[in-house]
């Protein structure tokens, strides 16, 4: 992970690199609902199981495209199959082409958003196309019908942080983690937030916990040595990221780091 384009430490926006940061669990790396499409496979044809079971192994393997490309042809030859909609409008936001889809589903199948999952993943998608006012009104409907589930609400709190509502972005984020207590990606959208609307105690706090949870998860390490370097902490950003970049990565972060460290203070 590369840190680039940061902007000066402020209450109200603290940079373009953090606010990527929430939205990618969004992406492809934390995804805040499942991965493959739950499709039983039931009532279909040996060519139709062959596709799903092709977009499946490309999802598994990070394929966004040919996963997408594999489901999309698939929800051609069954567009009752909600399961099968909600996989290829998932890969498509994966494969960065969430105008696309966004502009599929209203030309297509708004019919089919009477399904909470389908709805679900359109409101996703709409944060990704730059839509957030839509999004966050799809996602409050989307809330009231599936309520129990964490995405939903941490879904909620991203597109309350593009919108720059700081302060409810993390009551959707403590929502979020009431339905899942020590949620890694929870933990780290709210950090992010706090850190955007100068809480970098707080989002330090926050993220420290998340790390702890999780000491596997890179980009929580990246984010959390970012967020020492803007305290001022450069050696403890330098021994975190560390332990992940390459040494020219690193390098380049160190750099990074060196200039705009103490911004926060």
């Amino acid at each position: 992970m590369k840190v680039v384009n940061f902007l000066r430490f402020k209450r109200t926006a603290l940079s373009v690199s953090f606010a990527c940061a929430v939205l990618l669990s969004l992406s492809a790396c934390q995804t805040t609902s499942g991965g493959s499409s739950s499709s039983s496979g039931q009532n279909m044809t040996s060519a139709h199981k062959t596709l799903l079971s092709a977009g499946r192994e490309a999802e598994n393997e990070h394929k966004y495209d040919m996963a997408a490309n594999a489901y999309g042809r698939l929800y051609e030859k069954r567009p009752s199959d909600v399961a099968v909609l909600a996989a290829f409008i998932r890969t498509m936001r994966y494969a960065g082409q969430a105008r696309e889809i966004v502009a599929y589903i209203e030309a297509n199948t708004l019919h089919l958003l009477k399904n909470a999952s389908v709805k679900f993943e359109y409101g996703k998608a709409l944060i990704a196309a730059g839509q957030k006012n839509k999004a966050l009104s799809v996602l409050q409907e989307v809330s009231t019908e599936i309520g129990d589930n964490w995405g939903v609400f941490s879904a909620m709190g991203i597109a309350y942080d593009a919108l720059g509502d700081f302060s409810k972005a993390v009551q959707m984020y403590t929502q979020a983690l009431r339905l899942s207590p020590g949620n890694v990606v929870v933990l780290n959208n709210m950090a992010m937030s706090q850190a955007m609307s100068g809480q970098l105690a707080a989002a330090i706090s926050t993220l420290e916990k998340a790390a702890n949870i999780d000491r596997n998860n890179t980009h929580v390490r990246q984010n959390l040595a970012l967020l020492y370097a803007v305290r001022g902490d450069v050696n403890k950003a330098k021994a975190l990221a560390s332990m992940d970049l390459s040494t020219g990565d690193l390098e380049t972060n160190l750099t990074f780091y060196q200039r705009f460290g103490g911004m926060g203070r």
